[in-house]
């Protein structure tokens, strides 16, 4: 019986331990779910949160390689291109024929190219030939009235443009400008007809066609790089409109005893001194002045003009009173100086345009040697002055091959060398033995000054300075002993 009892508490204990043990079980368990739960509830939703911020970065990226492809920088340029080409469209024939013009004018000029000079004067070589710098290009014939229209709306067009090739367009519609302008005086000058596609004197006699040009060219006249051409070609449009000529006629030279009247109803434009006012004016004229003279020796009708633009006459003039003496050395000094960078511009050589002597004395202002003389024994010349005559005597040392880029090629040019080269070369080794007497600071100053500027490495300029003015050697063809 004991033993029953004792059997039936064990049972009754086992099933209560086992209950009570089930019970726990679940309570454990559930925590367990509940915390899992809730790292899992974490977990998703720092996963969302990253998934946010991968998405942008993935999106950022996307939107930076697609900028990459698309290049907002090569549309923009795009547009401002195509915006250009419409711009252009009416005179794209035109740019054709003078691409394709210049293009073939380059291929010849290249195949034209000499070595480098070994002569006397290495330091001294040319750049390009003399006699091609006035040379009227074909297509300038092409223009019609139609075409010329053309030319002045795109000129409106690309006044202010900067972008791509607006400003070689622009360089090529006054190209066009310029050689109209050249063919017509030519031919006035000539007596024959100009060839142009155009009646270039009723053109601009319309009078809706003046008034729209004088519009788009007077914007160009005030500023910027075309400004001097535009106002040259506004200034000849006036001349066709009233009729008048286009060619400046050629009076016979001024007898010496005329020139003092001549210089002084011309010089009430020159300024009285040199100011910051009046240098521009100074400059323009000598610009005006050295495509004169470059005008007068290429026609090989080479004439003494008292020109008004020709004020060197006026600035040596002036020197004969103390008063006014010193500001015309001045003026006459940066005179000189703009206009040899003028002629330097226009030829692209070093040598100076001049084949004659009476070429050096126009230069310099005067009518004869003696009134050179005369100034040296006053001591009156200035830097510049005794510049120009050591570059006349030393390009007549130079080789003739040389030489042929100021005179030309032929019998005729030959025979000017041979018979004007010794003259200059001699007048000018005259006169600058002569400034070395009076004048030494002057013509050393002048010296290095030259050096400096045309052999600076090999100071080839200085040597023979030296060797031919300070040490008496004479160069062949002097005349001297």
């Amino acid at each position: 019986m004991k033993r029953v009892l004792l059997l039936a508490c064990m049972l009754v204990l086992g099933l209560s331990t086992a209950a009570l043990g089930q019970g726990t079980d679940d309570e454990g368990f559930e925590r367990i779910d509940r915390q899992s739960q809730e790292q899992i509830d974490r977990l998703n939703e720092l996963l969302r949160q990253s998934g946010r911020v991968f998405l942008g970065i993935g999106v950022a990226l996307a939107a930076i390689v697609a900028l990459k492809m698309i290049s907002p920088a090569r549309i923009a340029d795009s547009v401002r291109e195509r915006s250009l080409r419409k711009a252009v469209r009416d005179v794209d024939e035109l740019l054709k024929r003078i691409q394709k013009e210049m293009e073939a004018t380059t291929e010849d000029s290249n195949s034209k190219k000499e070595t480098t000079d070994d002569g006397i004067l290495a330091g001294m070589a040319e750049v390009a030939e003399f006699e091609q710098a006035e040379q009227v290009p074909s297509y300038v014939l092409t223009v019609n009235d139609l075409m010329l229209d053309n030319i002045r709306v795109t000129l409106k067009k690309l006044r202010k443009r900067k972008e791509g090739d607006a400003e070689r367009y622009r360089d090529y519609m006054f190209l066009v400008l310029k050689g109209m302008k050249t063919i017509t005086e030519q031919s006035v000058e000539a007596g024959v007809h100009s060839g142009l596609a155009v009646d270039i004197r009723e053109y601009f006699k319309d009078e809706k066609r003046y008034r729209d040009w004088r519009k788009v060219l007077g914007r160009f006249a005030r500023r910027g790089k075309h400004q001097e051409l535009a106002h040259t070609f506004l200034l000849f449009m006036k001349a066709l409109k009233e009729g008048k000529p286009t060619a400046v006629s050629k009076p016979t030279p001024a007898p010496a005893e005329s020139t003092a009247a001549t210089l002084s109803k011309g010089s009430s434009e020159i300024p009285d001194a040199l100011k910051e006012e009046t240098l521009p004016a100074i400059q323009l004229a000598a610009a005006r002045e050295a495509r004169n003279l470059l005008t007068q020796i290429r026609n090989s009708r080479f004439e003494i003009r008292y020109s008004s633009y020709a004020w060197q006459f006026e600035f040596v003039r002036r020197q004969q009173q103390m008063h006014s003496r010193e500001e015309a050395q001045r003026m006459l000094s940066v005179f000189l100086s703009s206009e040899r960078k003028s002629l330097l511009e226009t030829t692209k050589i070093r040598m100076l345009p001049c084949r004659a002597w009476e070429h050096v004395l126009h230069v310099l202002g005067v009518e004869t040697g003696a009134q050179l003389h005369k100034r040296i024994e006053d001591r009156l010349l200035t830097i510049q002055e005794i510049i120009i005559l050591e570059k006349a005597f030393l390009q007549t040392l130079a080789r003739r091959e040389s030489l042929t880029r100021v005179y030309g090629q032929g019998e005729k040019a030959a025979l000017m060398m041979d018979m004007d080269v010794p003259e200059m070369r001699r007048e000018a080794l005259t006169l600058l033995r002569k400034s070395c007497q009076t004048q030494r600071k002057g013509l050393d100053q002048a010296t290095e000054a030259l050096n400096e500027e045309e052999t600076p490495q090999n100071g080839q300029v200085k040597k023979l300075i030296e060797h031919y003015v300070h040490h008496g050697h004479n160069p062949p063809g002097t005349g001297q002993g």
